[in-house]
């Protein structure tokens, strides 16, 4: 039986669907008091907390697979040190970690540095282990930057000109799938990218066409984006981790699931002729 922390996430929940689809068995942990409902048919629910090592020790009787995944916040080192020891205690004979592109080497900016720890936490811990480092995900686009395009059709980032190998959280879900049910990637360390990178003025050509309207990046400072991050309602640690924070492109999801990586187009192309329905 495979363990998902993290299956109410884009990636984890595509994850299990991914491992079902496989034919695997698969438990998903769920904090105390958190709805079971959202998470996909055929997955079985466990409550846990990744601040409580001892609660994540009886979530993992009976597994043999892990795959672990948290959400940003100040404590998630610890939390992730919490998952790979109760992984230890209990035997598990694999623990996926989803980590960051970058962080196989120092950084100054809070996520990657974050996730850099947790992964040598995790080399240095003996465990059977895999760590999987997507990049930013394609999913930010429609999610984040179409909502923040004003009346003129501008949006704004503190990116220049740099390009960023997007990923989409349902191919970061099938590499993960490939290494939990299939032999031999034990020990590996995967970069998960997009089929191509992009700048943030590339995505507003792509904008422009799928939504019919002419959309312009314009690059701003970091502090005026981070005054804007919290004028938006996120706390200061998650504003300024989010400034601080990827060009490489690599073939991963091609190598380990056979499909090419999903591009910018392929995502807008699904959802783009919603927005066009809007304006009419």
């Amino acid at each position: 039986m495979i363990l998902v922390i993290g299956g109410r996430s884009k990636i984890g929940a595509a994850l299990i669907g991914e491992l079902l689809g496989r034919g695997q068995q698969v438990r998903a942990l769920v904090r105390s008091g958190e709805p079971v409902g959202g998470l996909p048919a055929g997955a079985e629910a466990v409550t846990g907390d990744l601040a409580d090592e001892g609660s994540l020790v009886t979530a993992m009787a009976g597994i043999e697979k892990v795959f672990l995944l948290s959400s940003p916040h100040p404590d998630a080192a610890r939390w992730h040190r919490h998952a790979i020891d109760a992984a230890r205690r209990t035997q598990v004979q694999l623990l996926v970690r989803s980590s960051i592109l970058g962080a196989d080497r120092e950084s100054a900016a809070e996520f990657i540095s974050a996730h850099t720890a947790c992964d040598r936490y995790l080399e240095d811990s003996g465990l059977p282990h895999v760590i999987v480092r997507p990049n930013l995900f394609l999913q930010n686009i429609p999610e984040s930057t179409v909502p923040s395009i004003d009346a003129s059709g501008t949006f704004y980032v503190n990116a220049g000109q740099a390009r960023i190998s997007m990923v989409d959280t349902r191919d970061v879900a099938a590499v993960a799938a490939v290494v939990l049910t299939e032999p031999g990637h034990a020990g590996a360390h995967y970069d998960v990218t997009g089929p191509e990178a992009l700048s943030y003025t590339d995505v507003a050509a792509k904008l422009t066409g799928a939504t019919g309207r002419p959309v312009t990046y314009v690059d701003v400072p970091d502090e005026a984006v981070r005054q804007a991050l919290l004028g938006a309602g996120l706390n200061q640690w998650f504003a300024s981790a989010l400034v601080g924070l990827y060009q490489e492109v690599t073939g991963t999801v091609q190598r380990l699931t056979g499909g090419p990586a999903r591009s910018l187009d392929d995502l807008l192309g699904q959802i783009a002729p919603g927005w066009q329905g809007n304006r009419r």
